[in-house]
């Protein structure tokens, strides 16, 4: 298993007393990148600074965006966590074992936590490779945001620790397609298909873009796989009609 060092996304976090948490707790497992999408208290924050403790450097580094999808644009592997149910298609893991093989196939990776009222949303979802829960008793699945990211982030402390010199001929991780490329193109299928009325009945609309979001997310698809996907959907939208 290779080293890994992922960021951290907070997507709309409601206290910074909690961003100020989290930063400390990713100190504390050596993770340093975290990322800010719509928090709700101002920022910068003296409270988040103040809850960081000694990680302050990390609250001085987050980068704040307003969507997610800006937030995820640069990265090839996006997991998000949720313990809610989904009914989506997406492959959920529970087990940090398997789901860390993924790693070494992908160079920027990137981990999402949601709101502390609510969790991720299904659009939020969309934008994500797969899905990892953290295991709990039945009767209380709710984890503090803090905390959970402090659980992630303990076991990937855990698994470099165990990570080897020896040297394995992983793909190449420059290879695969960011979000921003990926996203790029679903933006486009999803016009298109819209122009073609697609998209029927329309109150199914939102579960359909669902799916399309998550056939493409399974593939990890490399560059050279997007191109000719390119190639392919402009060769069928320039057919002659017949």
């Amino acid at each position: 298993m290779k080293r890994i060092n992922p960021t951290i996304i907070l997507v709309r976090p409601q206290l910074a007393e909690n961003i100020g948490m989290t930063a400390r707790a990713m100190d504390n497992f050596g993770l340093s990148r975290l990322y800010l999408v719509n928090p709700r208290d101002e920022w910068p924050s003296k409270k988040a600074e103040n809850s960081a403790k000694h990680a302050k450097s990390i609250i001085k580094n987050v980068k704040i965006f307003t969507n997610l999808e800006e937030a995820t644009s640069k990265f090839n592997l996006v997991i998000a966590t949720t313990n809610r149910q989904r009914f989506l298609t997406k492959k959920t893991y529970n087990n940090f074992n398997d789901l860390s093989k993924k790693f070494n196939n992908f160079k920027n990776i990137a981990i999402l936590f949601g709101p502390e009222n609510s969790g991720l949303s299904n659009q939020d979802l969309r934008l994500a490779n797969d899905i990892y829960t953290i295991k709990t008793a039945k009767l209380n699945k709710s984890l503090n945001l803090s905390h959970a990211v402090s659980v992630f982030s303990y076991e990937i402390f855990s698994q470099n620790l165990k990570s080897t010199k020896i040297k394995k001929k992983y793909e190449k991780t420059d290879q695969k397609v960011t979000k921003s490329e990926l996203f790029n193109f679903i933006n486009v299928l999803n016009d298109d298909l819209e122009n073609k009325g697609f998209f029927n009945p329309s109150e199914k609309k939102d579960s359909m873009i669902d799916n399309i979001y998550s056939i493409y997310n399974k593939m990890d698809l490399t560059k050279k796989e997007l191109n000719m996907l390119w190639g392919m959907h402009k060769k069928l939208k320039n057919l002659p009609k017949t």
